[in-house]
């Protein structure tokens, strides 16, 4: 093997190294999310529902931007919330567009699906129209002429 051989394999090892330590110098700067408890204010793993440590778990709710409810916030804290026209659903809505019993929303281990029950008009998440779905952090829930965000701590 030639001397310019071996210096060009020598030179370009140590430029490949120099570029695999800069990116795993980059990757562990970049500061990591990491879930708190709202209780204890200790580090919970992403798939914790509740803290293992105090027992907290953070709270759903809809915080209305559209329609009779506009600005206002309803917790998700019982298992199943029901949304609808007439007295009797943990949210009465007085619109013509809304179905009697129009949607519910419910925990399901630890997470909250919206499902239409059967209403005329529909029920919408992000502007598409769904049967069911598991909700986000952020999907946006229109029945009828009210829209509501999904939050979550």
């Amino acid at each position: 093997m030639s001397t310019g051989v071996l210096v060009g394999l020598i030179i370009g090892g140590a430029v490949l190294l120099l570029v695999v330590i800069g990116v795993l110098a980059s990757k562990s700067s970049q500061p990591k999310q990491q879930k708190l408890c709202g209780g204890c204010r200790r580090v919970m793993l992403p798939v914790w529902t509740k803290c293992l440590f105090c027992g907290w778990a953070p709270i759903a709710r809809l915080e209305f931007i559209l329609g009779p409810m506009a600005n206002q916030t309803l917790p998700l804290s019982d298992e199943v919330t029901t949304i609808g026209s007439v007295a009797g659903n943990t949210v009465v809505l007085a619109d013509p567009a809304v179905s009697r019993k129009h949607a519910g929303i419910r925990k399901v281990n630890g997470e909250y699906e919206l499902a239409d029950l059967g209403s005329t008009n529909g029920v919408y998440v992000n502007g598409h129209k769904v049967p069911k779905k598991t909700l986000a952090a952020g999907d946006i829930i229109r029945v009828g002429n009210t829209e509501a965000v999904f939050k979550r701590e």
